[in-house]
């Protein structure tokens, strides 16, 4: 390397140096920062409706647990903490849940993320595939092709398990109050 090129390559590695350093105190700002909370859940809200729904008062407080149909504990202290409602509305069957994945800072902003946890035999029956009728025939048989073989090829039809209808719901209790709240489902695609 001749003496002209080596400042050349001194700035070089600086130059990546500080865009490293600088790439990582942004990321570090931008990254999520959990926040404490504590959380109920059950299946059996007496509300029907899916709704997200905040509670920063006292009263909204009551009115969020009166969705649940139980009397809430004496933990909301307005202005320092803030509640968080997820109601899935009713489902078909028993097995379905709220799980909270994450309540996180990102920037200014609380962002909650929740899934929707379907029973097993439900996922096993949307992702196995299945046979539908698509025609009769003269004799009446519907759905099988002229050697006897069932037609395949078009969605399947959902899979509804007998039981009793449910209503899932979670409640979050969260330590801060200074925030707005994004509440966000993750999906997942079978």
């Amino acid at each position: 390397m001749s003496l002209t090129s080596q400042p050349i390559a001194h700035f070089v590695r600086l130059g990546a140096l500080l865009a490293l350093v600088m790439t990582t105190g942004f990321a570090n700002e931008a990254a999520a920062q959990a926040i404490d909370a504590q959380h109920w859940q059950g299946t059996t809200a007496v509300t029907r409706q899916p709704e997200q729904v905040i509670a920063g008062t006292m009263a909204e407080w009551r009115s969020l647990w009166s969705r649940v149909g139980v009397a809430p504990p004496d933990l909301f202290e307005p202005g320092r903490t803030e509640a968080v409602g997820i109601f899935l509305g009713g489902r078909a069957s028993e097995g379905y849940a709220v799980n909270i994945v994450s309540a996180a800072r990102r920037r200014d902003r609380v962002i909650i993320v929740f899934e929707e946890r379907a029973p097993t035999n439900v996922l096993t029956a949307q992702s196995a595939p299945t046979t539908r009728p698509v025609s009769t025939t003269p004799n009446g048989a519907t759905g099988f092709a002229s050697n006897g073989a069932p037609v395949a090829g078009l969605p399947p039809i959902p899979y509804r398990p007998a039981g009793p209808p449910t209503s899932p719901w979670a409640i979050l209790l969260l330590s801060r109050a200074d925030l707005p709240i994004t509440v966000e489902q993750r999906l997942f695609l079978h």
